[in-house]
């Protein structure tokens, strides 16, 4: 894939599957919503989530994005794929202020982005951040 492809990959999609590890060596992966922005995902996290405390514990994690491709009479469109390792960051405060922050992560999805009311809420969200160290890209 080109840098453009990879770029389109990850403003495009819609959720990322966060993968971070367990104390017990197993692979916690579950999907999030998230946002990215001059190379860097974010995330609005729930502060109780097991993604939060491993990521407290081993800051090493992983991304996995598909976009499925399709087949049509007027021509194939190829599945994209990558996978992105890096370094998670925890309760970073964000310069556009946390609010705002909230609504730009969510604002990727109408209906969580048109709720301009939502505050984010401490004892409930933290802000996550990762950067990537690595990213392996390829077609299924």
């Amino acid at each position: 894939m080109t840098p453009e492809d990879l770029e389109g990959l990850f403003v495009e999609s819609y959720t990322t599957i966060f993968c971070s590890h367990n104390s017990d060596g197993t692979i916690h992966a579950a999907p999030i919503w998230y946002n990215y922005k001059n190379g860097v995902f974010y995330f609005v996290s729930i502060k109780k989530s097991k993604r939060g405390h491993n990521v407290k514990r081993n800051n090493n994690v992983s991304l996995s994005f598909l976009m499925q491709g399709t087949k049509a009479v007027d021509g194939d469109v190829p599945s994209k794929c990558a996978l992105v390792y890096g370094l998670a960051e925890t309760e970073f405060e964000p310069d556009m202020g946390y609010d705002e922050f909230l609504r730009w992560v969510w604002g990727k999805y109408s209906s969580a982005g048109s709720n301009t009311e939502q505050k984010f809420d401490h004892d409930v969200f933290e802000t996550l951040k990762v950067v990537p160290t690595k990213i392996v890209h390829f077609y299924p």
